[in-house]
């Protein structure tokens, strides 16, 4: 049985309200170590005080799970910060503004900037006891909330000090060693208490696997897996667990299969296949189901799974902002269409109305992205409407069926108060590993324009730069500068050499010089796998810069 926790110490906390509150408005600071929102009382005015009670990790366990408590002011600007909710114990999403305030201005329309959405997934009962049914939806970033501690059976058995204390862990290593531990020892169901065996034809691998999976309810998913394969010898000690798990899930995002597609923008980044129900006329939506599944047991016992996904998918994996910007990745020619009509200046030239035409299996279907869309046009007071409801179509509405059932076979497994401690990069690298990459390659197929197009590799920035990633970056922090210029950090089987760009060219590594007039950091275009890289004066500064354009890259922060 699962060892009872025990009970948090209370921490009491007592703050000066900044200038510029008002009561019953939200301010944000660091109360040990972690963004917490505290919202101002109707009687208290800025320069007054008021308390605050946290819990704190137990200072007699492992001093790396008990920083030191400390209390400072928000010091984030201009991105999105998860916090916690002083007043129920829930995170929350909130925008901070370029002083660094929580953004309290309540934009009415949508932002291409600034707004931002997150999916909520609503639990309900299904009629199979062993599996729940769930309503999608997507909403404004700052009105959706996570639990912060994780139960089972009723009990609590990781308190939000616990989530709080490795939301402070340093390194991804640190947290992924947390996350692992805790679904090995206080969520998994001991061998002793029961087991389950997993038997399949290897001819038949998909289809006996997805009955056996699906066959299971959600607490036999926590049990440990023996896997055999029908008339192989072979004792499971791990290795067949790790194959069965590559051979499945390779299978599954196999373009071939139907159900996954590669992005147009890196061919090693999959998307859902909007037409998988014609593609895959048998019951798609169960492959997605038991896909998530599969991926939610592949983190809880620390396997890897074989299929990169775009990155607004690991997003929603999370409950992550997802912005006009995501649009990018998945089809650029398209976001960039829309960004242009920002500068249209009268729309209604256009003849655009509230659809969208999408081709599925050599077929145009016009889609209708608001009620009666073929009947409004779009000008350019409802512009922002429309740009909207593109991103919500596009995002989500497109691959609604598919996304509900593989979060929910997800979330079958993995109590998503565990996942906020991961930013989306993050999981990435935890479901897919990290790669180990051959630096000689990848310098081997780079391109160089721009200001280093003549000297090329002799220029001095760009010896710094295979300097620094070949000497001083491990491979988790290569892993997440791949992630920063081409999308994702799966490279190809092949090498750097057959790297695609958007329109399915080969499209390799390209370092582009540029001054520092431009841009003070690196900047990523990753439809173009492109690094533009200023002209540097020394090797610590590009370090230093380098280092800050990738951690940034996660958060929507601006670093300019």
């Amino acid at each position: 049985s699962t060892p009872p926790i025990s009970p948090p110490l209370m921490q009491m906390f007592e703050v000066v309200v900044p200038p510029g509150v008002m009561p019953n408005q939200s301010f944000s600071l660091l109360a040990n170590g972690q963004r917490v929102l505290v919202t101002c009382p109707p009687n208290v005015r800025p320069g007054q005080k008021v308390r605050f009670q946290l819990p704190i990790s137990n200072p007699n366990e492992k001093s790396k799970d008990a920083p030191a408590v400390q209390l400072e002011y928000e010091s984030i600007k201009d991105g999105w910060a998860r916090t916690i909710r002083v007043t129920d114990m829930k995170f929350q999403w909130v925008r901070m503004n370029e002083d660094g305030e929580i953004d309290l201005k309540s934009v009415a329309r949508f932002d291409v900037q600034h707004s931002a959405y997150t999916r909520r997934l609503t639990f309900l009962e299904g009629n199979d006891p062993r599996m729940r049914t769930g309503k999608l939806s997507f909403g404004a970033a700052n009105e959706s909330s996570v639990e912060s501690s994780v139960e089972l059976n009723g009990k609590e058995v990781v308190g939000y000090a616990e989530i709080a204390a490795a939301h402070q862990r340093g390194t991804y290593e640190e947290k992924a060693e947390w996350f692992q531990e805790i679904c090995r020892e206080r969520l998994r169901t001991k061998w002793e208490n029961g087991h389950m065996r997993i038997l399949v034809r290897r001819n038949h691998l998909l289809h006996d696997s997805l009955n056996a999976v699906m066959g299971l309810g959600r607490m036999e998913l926590a049990k440990i897996w023996r896997f055999e394969f029908l008339g192989e010898t072979g004792i499971d000690a791990g290795g067949l667990a790790r194959e069965w798990f590559q051979l499945v899930t390779e299978q599954i995002f196999n373009p071939d299969m139907g159900l996954w597609l590669p992005s147009a923008t890196n061919q090693m980044a999959m998307r859902i296949n909007p037409a998988s129900e014609i593609s895959c006329p048998e019951d798609h939506l169960i492959y997605f189901r038991f896909l998530g599944r599969v991926m939610g047991k592949a983190l809880f016992d620390g396997q890897l799974v074989s299929g990169h996904m775009v990155r607004h998918l690991y997003k929603h994996i999370l409950g992550w902002p997802v912005m006009f910007e995501d649009l990018e990745l998945p089809d650029e020619e398209y976001f960039n269409s829309l960004k242009s009509l920002l500068d249209v200046e009268n729309m209604e030239d256009l003849c655009m109305d509230f659809t969208f035409t999408e081709n599925a299996l050599g077929e145009n279907r016009v889609v209708e992205l608001t009620e009666g869309g073929e009947e409004v046009p779009v000008t350019n007071d409802n512009l922002p409407e429309f740009l909207e409801a593109n991103l919500k179509y596009h995002l989500m509405d497109r691959v609604k069926p598919q996304m509900t059932e593989m979060l929910l076979g997800f979330f079958d497994v993995i109590p998503e108060p565990l996942l906020t401690i991961f930013d989306f990069q993050e999981l990435e690298l935890l479901m897919c590993g990290v790669p180990v990459i051959d630096i000689d390659d990848w310098m081997a197929n780079t391109t160089y324009t721009g200001h280093f197009q003549h000297k090329g590799a002799g220029a001095s920035t760009v010896q710094w730069f295979w300097e620094v990633i070949r000497e001083e970056f491990d491979q988790e922090t290569r892993a997440r500068l791949l992630q920063f210029v081409t999308g994702t950090s799966g490279v190809p089987s092949r090498g750097f050499s057959v790297l695609q760009g958007n329109d399915g060219s080969i499209r390799q590594f390209c370092i582009h010089g540029i001054k520092k007039e431009n841009s003070l950091y690196p900047r990523s275009h990753t439809c173009f796998n492109r690094l533009d890289l200023p002209i540097y004066g020394s090797k610590n500064e590009l370090r230093e810069k380098l280092k800050v354009a990738i951690a940034t890259s996660a958060t929507g922060f601006d670093i300019e």
